[in-house]
């Protein structure tokens, strides 16, 4: 009988830097010879405005919300030397809600002064109270799970379709908030009088009944925008509501979507309204006829180019109209955005209409279609960054793929845009030279092309590969002689060392890392699925040739909730050490250190969610790192689904950090054991793992108290390594 040899050996968490970030905008970005002032604010694709004063400093702030990826923006009203201006506070989301989907928009419905929040619910409409104060901070106490209006006898869910947006207004003028909304089947404008001041004398309640089915006595015909004014149907004869048609799942299905806005454009003290369908790309006004504000008169007039006086909206797709002073002059102005989703312009699509006359005689005189956003990189529908010295000058540049941008006629393209750094290595500047880099529009690569750049000819000249939405890799040889960048795309895809066309299971995002650290550019390839595919290099630094190792490298696995993870992986090496970011669907940025050499040992995840940025960022994450002015501290630069970028510098003492694990030292006994032993230490740890020495996940175990008495005789004798899920490894031996 052998003797027992005791050997514990512990793979120590090594931390050699510490990641704590900050969001910064220090980097200067020029475009066609303009200061981008927001350069690094993200971005916009079908945004939602209202106002709130959030900080309870007397000043109203802009509350941008993006149906595109549910991401909300805050913009504080801020004093500059040339007059008040809008700056973004990154931060200030945590103080909302969580989980809003579809719509946003504020209003004072119990009238004490501070604006209330009113978002979508399953079927209908959600109310968040404003509580806070200057002294607590904002604060939300929830009204109910969703409003409900009683239609004639049953009061049910207040129906609001995902796709609308209703006018939350004071239809009556008695001091409380109704709800103007379209009927499930699309062709009526229903009307919920809230019965705050009927019931209780004041408006501090949201206890609606549906009061008129046809409000306005218009229709709208359910193939068409066309508008039918002085209806004669059912619904719009009569008055008031006396046995309304209540909702059922098949009336749902045909009501498509519709933007209302309600407000007085004539002076007349009743309500006019501006409308927006889902299949159209223009704002229709109709005027009220009516004098009186608590009667149902008709609509007498429509105007189908709104505003008529100067150039008509026009963003393409599913208008919708914002009544708000957004310059501060104390009128009321109008912007236009898309409110459909993933389906629109998202380059310039917020059109700004200046109120030249007053609150109550206004007149909307157009002013540009890419209103905040003409300050910001924004390249439509998602955004990856690469940190890559382009021009070969020694400085590092910028490149900016998208996932695909919106055209006339709903035609989609995917580009690479071009920011040369025109600084110094101390103090970078980045300037908009090319928005189609090598005219890859026009190429039909297809879309999400994804860079990576590298030197494969040893010619010192980085050459640059395109990930493609089919899986495979675009290949192009840098020709470049003088400053100017040249690039000669390759007729074949990008071949391994069989001479066969890499190819990954759709949308390929690659990297070009020397991973083994052999002196050889390797080849990583992340995809759809959310793993991540290594090539090494095995040919020579005039010769790549990549072959393929594994398809799971590390066990990179960042799907969520799904079969669609969309990697797009980022190794880089800070002070002597490698870590990996991950981008992912989701919005969250995967976080890894202790990057084994061997590529089939599972890496260690220290973070599913780097720094905590998956709210702000959205969906399709993407990261790219460097140093770009040569101090201690590295830059993070972040794209994601509005098209736009953020930009993070590690700075000890930011407000984001991923702090160092520091965990005692686990204990086991028997080690090497014959099938069983006790492992102490745990620290409330409920779940670990056996793992081969290849990487093979062998048994998963839960437990939840300091120590746990663990049985692996299932397993072959041998040497495995335990891993827990905060991080602790050793090695298990087995005889």
């Amino acid at each position: 009988m052998k003797p027992w040899t005791f050997v514990i050996i512990f793979f120590t968490l090594a931390v050699h830097a510490q990641f704590q970030f900050n969001f910064n905008s220090y980097i200067p970005v020029i475009s066609d010879g303009q200061n981008l002032s927001k350069a690094w604010d993200g971005g916009f694709n079908t945004p939602q405005f209202s106002t709130l004063d959030y900080d309870y400093d007397g000043d109203e702030d802009l509350l941008v919300f993006d149906r595109s990826a549910d991401q909300l923006r805050v913009f504080k009203q801020v004093s500059t030397s040339s007059g008040p201006s809008y700056e973004i506070d990154l931060r200030a989301h945590l103080f909302f809600p969580s989980n809003l989907h579809y719509r946003v928009t504020t209003y004072d419905y119990d009238n004490d002064g501070r604006k209330d929040l009113f978002c979508y619910a399953v079927g209908g409409i959600q109310a968040f109270r404003n509580v806070g104060s200057a002294a607590t901070g904002l604060e939300w106490e929830a009204y109910s799970p969703y409003l409900l209006s009683n239609y004639a006898g049953p009061t049910l869910n207040l129906y609001i379709s995902g796709a609308d947006i209703p006018a939350l207004v004071d239809v009556e003028g008695d001091g409380d908030m109704d709800i103007l909304t379209y009927h499930i089947s699309g062709e009526y404008l229903q009307y919920h009088q809230n019965q705050s001041q009927e019931l209780y004398g004041h408006s501090d309640s949201l206890v609606f009944i549906l009061k008129n089915r046809c409000w306005g006595k218009y229709r709208e015909d359910v193939t068409s925008n066309t508008l039918f004014l002085n209806d004669t149907s059912s619904y719009c004869t009569d008055g008031n509501v006396s046995n309304p048609e209540l909702p059922t799942t098949e009336q749902a299905k045909a009501h498509s979507g519709s933007t209302v806005l309600a407000l007085d454009l004539d002076q007349s003290g009743v309500l006019d309204l501006v409308l927006g369908d889902v299949a159209f790309g223009n704002l229709i006004r109709l005027l009220n006829g009516g004098t009186a504000p608590n009667t149902n008169s008709p609509m007498v007039s429509a105007d189908y180019n709104f505003p008529s006086n100067t150039t008509p909206a026009d963003v393409q797709l599913f208008a919708a109209a914002y009544s708000l002073d957004i310059d501060f002059d104390q009128k009321k102005d109008i912007l236009v955005a898309p409110n459909a989703n993933n389906v629109s312009e998202n380059e310039n699509s917020i059109w700004y209409y200046k109120n030249l006359g007053s609150n109550q005689a206004p007149v909307f005189v157009y002013q540009d279609n890419d209103w905040l956003q003409g300050d910001m990189i924004d390249h439509g529908l998602g955004s990856v960054p690469l940190l890559t010295d382009v021009n070969q000058d020694g400085l590092t540049d910028l490149l900016v793929a998208n996932f695909f941008a919106y055209k006339p006629l709903l035609n989609k393209e995917a580009r690479l845009a071009y920011y040369q750094n025109v600084g110094t290595s101390t103090s970078p500047s980045f300037v908009l030279v090319d928005q189609d880099f090598l005219n890859l529009s026009a190429s039909n690569l297809g879309l999400r092309l994804i860079p990576a750049m590298g030197d494969l000819n040893a010619d010192g000249k980085p050459d640059l590969l395109l990930g493609r939405d089919n899986g495979q890799l675009a290949y192009f040889v840098n020709t470049s002689t003088g400053a100017s960048p040249a690039f000669q795309l390759q007729t074949n895809a990008l071949s391994d060392a069989n001479n066969v066309a890499i190819q990954v299971p759709l949308y390929s995002a690659p990297q070009l890392f020397d991973y083994n650290q052999d002196g050889l550019l390797d080849l990583l390839v992340g995809h759809k699925g959310g793993t991540i595919h290594y090539y090494e290099n095995t040919g020579t630094p005039s010769a790549a040739i990549f072959s393929l190792v594994t398809t799971q490298l590390g066990a990179v696995n960042v799907q969520s909730n799904g079969p669609d993870g969309y990697a797009v992986p980022h190794f880089f090496r800070f002070q002597d050490t490698c870590y990996l970011v991950v981008g992912a669907l989701d919005g969250r940025l995967h976080f890894y250190d202790s990057i084994a050499t061997n590529p089939n040992v599972a890496f260690h995840e220290r973070s599913p969610d780097f720094l905590g940025l998956s709210v702000q960022i959205g969906a399709y994450a993407a990261a790219s790192i460097g140093n770009l002015d040569n101090d201690a501290h590295l830059e993070l630069l972040v794209g994601q689904d509005a098209g736009g970028l953020f930009l993070l510098e590690n700075e000890p003492g930011s407000d984001l950090s991923l702090d160092a694990i520091d965990l005692a030292p686990l204990h086991i006994y028997p080690n090497p054991n014959k099938g069983a032993f006790l492992v102490k230490g745990i620290q409330g740890v409920c779940s670990g793992e056996l793992i081969s020495l290849t990487g093979q996940v062998l048994l998963t175990f839960s437990e939840c108290q300091d120590q746990a008495l663990l049985d692996i005789s299932s397993v072959a004798e041998g040497t495995y390594v335990l891993r827990l899920e905060n991080g602790q490894s050793c090695l298990v031996m087995k005889q």
